[in-house]
Order: C-alpha cells, then sequence, then structure tokens
C-alpha cells in the first residue's frame, strides 16, 4: 500500500510541474522578450515553442493516471463500506 501512495504523489507532483511549464512555456511564446531577459537568453521563442509542443502527451498521461488514481480511491471506499455491510 506504502509504494501506491509514493507513485501516486510522484504522479501528482509531475502533473503539478507540467502544467507550471506548460502556462510558462505558452506565456513565454507569446511574451518572449519578458522570458528571455529572465533566462538571460537561454530559452529563446523557438526553444520555448518546442518544449510547449512537446508537452501535450506527458500532460494527458499524467492527468489521465491523476483521475484514475483520483476515481480509483472512490470506488475502492464505496466497495469497502457496502462489504462491509
Amino acid at each position: 500500500m506504502k509504494i501506491l501512495q509514493i507513485i501516486k504523489t510522484f504522479t501528482h507532483v509531475l502533473l503539478t510541474i507540467v502544467i507550471i511549464i506548460f502556462i510558462v512555456t505558452g506565456i513565454g511564446i507569446t511574451n518572449y522578450h519578458i522570458i528571455d531577459e529572465i533566462t538571460a537568453g537561454a530559452l529563446s521563442k523557438v526553444t520555448l515553442f518546442q518544449i510547449h509542443s512537446n508537452l501535450p502527451i506527458p500532460l494527458i498521461v499524467l492527468l489521465i493516471a491523476h483521475i484514475g488514481f483520483t476515481i480509483g480511491k472512490k470506488f475502492h471506499r464505496k466497495h469497502q463500506a457496502s462489504a462491509e455491510e
């Protein structure tokens, strides 16, 4: 049971990181001069676009895992309650 909790936590943390990166790169594409100044030119508009373009699949996979863990948790509770009756 402990390993499942570690996997859930890891999934939630990764999902949060991917969402933050997705938002920052999206802002960086439209307002690239701001991100260019913040990163001292390390992240150009092209680089931000490449990162942003590669994020939808990991975002979807992590979101499905997150939803699956949440639904599984609720189903498990409901199943336990009906088994006890």
